[in-house]
């Protein structure tokens, strides 16, 4: 009978760590990133043959498993998913002097290299819902300097030109 007892304790324990060991184990999504912090930065070969460290501490996952260590390393999870963005100014000045409103709409999201995502995640990890309200003051930003160099005919004319300089103003912001 303690032999029963026994061997029924060490099945219920091994269960037990199997169930610990998965709960542990996080997949990510295909519109969403984890960000696992906590961990020792690794040596890497890089390209000319030369060894780098990472000393961030975070390890980046894309649409991939990661196994989690309680206590010693934190998930969190960064969402991936384009954002239409509407940007809507009001009285902007032409290079002629002219007051114009103008509306627009951007389709924006996070850059899926671990680079951009490891900004993203340092800028916007805790506040994801404030990448709307960042990214519409840049763009607006960006849209009232273009318009200022811009005669309302300009504007008018060549759409295509004139949003991509839009986008080519608030490229090194968004970056």
């Amino acid at each position: 009978m303690a032999l029963l007892i026994a061997i029924g304790g060490a099945v219920l324990l091994v269960l037990i760590l199997v169930f610990f060991v998965l709960s542990r184990i996080k997949v990510a999504g295909p519109n969403e990133a984890f960000i696992v912090t906590g961990r020792k930065g690794r040596t890497t070969q890089t390209a000319d043959g030369g060894r780098s460290t990472d000393t961030s501490g975070q390890k980046v996952v894309l649409g991939a498993s990661v196994f989690v260590l309680p206590v010693v390393q934190k998930l969190q999870s960064l969402d991936l998913s384009s954002r239409r963005i509407d940007v809507g100014i009001r009285g902007a000045v032409s290079k002629q002097g002219i007051r114009a409103d103008l509306h627009g709409v951007a389709i924006v999201k996070v850059g899926g290299t671990e680079d951009a995502i490891r900004a993203a995640a340092q800028r916007f990890l805790h506040q994801q819902d404030e990448i709307d309200n960042f990214t519409r003051e840049v763009l607006a930003g960006a849209l009232r300097s273009i318009v200022g160099r811009l005669t309302v005919e300009e504007v008018i004319r060549d759409r295509a030109a004139f949003a991509s300089a839009v986008a080519e103003e608030a490229e090194h912001s968004m970056t």
